[in-house]
């Protein structure tokens, strides 16, 4: 029988243990916070809050752990090295559709030049965007479905598209593979798009990656015939549009620990209706103008990080390294 002073001690002893332990587990993070905050393109407005998430995160590590991530212009880069503009997924459409029927691809370039502007206009709420984003989204789609391309088609545009990985993010989506970490891809652009490009880049879509998008939908011949319901557009990408079935939400149960990806107002909510009481580490790129100093202000508002004009995923990257090599 142990007497009562015994197990105490032990019970002492234990809890020391165990609070050393996670003290190791988190050394790495005052290194992680200083590579941060000494990076030119990297804003951080509450740098005490971010180490506080961090420290959670590190200690529940891998297995506590889900990456939320957007991809048109976050896991894809936003410009080539000549400072050009790339594609989004549906631009996609905007790209290959005017070589072959100029007259079509130019209403996909009408919309873009008369939307795009609203979407990222700092003078209008985010309730008066949201009809002008379904009426993008939804003719968009129409156009798409009346011509009814094929999937053949619409795979080989993808092959000639401008979409190009940020410099690492082949890297970071294999990392979190090979740990067991859940990637969501949570996008308003079109989800066959993204599945075609990760198959040709990568070979194959990583077992853990899960795809919450507006999917075209085939008919018998393969060609297009309708799109998944509900539309998913810029400012309603949150709980409202994730089916409860979905087959990713027990994958990620028990991921109470998020790592949120975007690069808009609209992907700050990605983690709504995911059901947990971790932190959310909001890492937000910031694509715009460097002159446009009220934008970037509004970017530190809401994102825990801001990665300005960053071509690469290295901060994502050393996040996931800490969290991982504690385990």
């Amino acid at each position: 029988m142990f007497k009562a002073t015994e197990i105490v001690a032990a019970a002492a002893a234990n809890a020391e243990a165990e609070c050393i332990e996670q003290l190791k587990k988190t050394d790495a993070i005052p290194l992680l916070m200083n590579f941060l905050l000494n990076q030119e393109n990297v804003l951080c407005r509450d740098p005490t809050t971010v180490a506080a998430k961090l420290r959670k995160m590190v200690i529940g590590g891998a297995g506590k752990t889900v990456v939320i991530s957007d991809f048109d212009y976050t896991l894809s880069r936003f410009e080539n090295e000549q400072g050009e503009r790339l594609s989004t997924t549906h631009g996609v459409f905007d790209d290959n559709v005017m070589r072959l029927k100029p007259e079509l691809g130019q209403k996909f370039i009408d919309l873009k030049a008369k939307y795009y502007p609203i979407e990222f206009s700092p003078k209008l709420t985010m309730e008066e965007k949201i009809p002008h984003m379904e009426t993008w989204w939804g003719t968009s789609h129409g156009l798409i479905i009346n011509e009814k391309f094929s999937k053949s088609t619409i795979e080989e545009f993808v092959r000639q598209s401008r979409i190009v990985f940020r410099d690492g993010a082949e890297d970071f989506i294999q990392s979190l593979d090979a740990h067991n970490i859940p990637l969501v891809i949570f996008s308003a652009g079109i989800g066959n798009i993204i599945e075609y490009f990760l198959q040709q880049k990568l070979g194959a879509i990583p077992r853990n990656t899960h795809f919450i998008s507006n999917m075209i939908l085939f008919d018998e011949e393969d060609k297009a015939c309708a799109f998944s319901e509900p539309l998913i557009h810029t400012f309603c990408k949150n709980s409202s549009v994730i089916q409860k079935e979905t087959s990713f939400f027990h994958e990620i149960a028990g991921r109470v620990n998020v790592i949120l990806l975007g690069d808009s107002m609209g992907d700050i909510h990605m983690d709504v209706g995911v059901e947990r009481d971790g932190p959310t580490l909001k890492v937000g790129y910031y694509n715009g103008s460097l002159e446009d100093t009220e934008a970037m202000e509004h970017y530190e508002q809401v994102y825990d990080i801001v990665l300005v004009r960053d071509p690469t995923f290295t901060v994502a990257q050393k996040i996931v390294d800490v969290i991982n090599s504690t385990h």
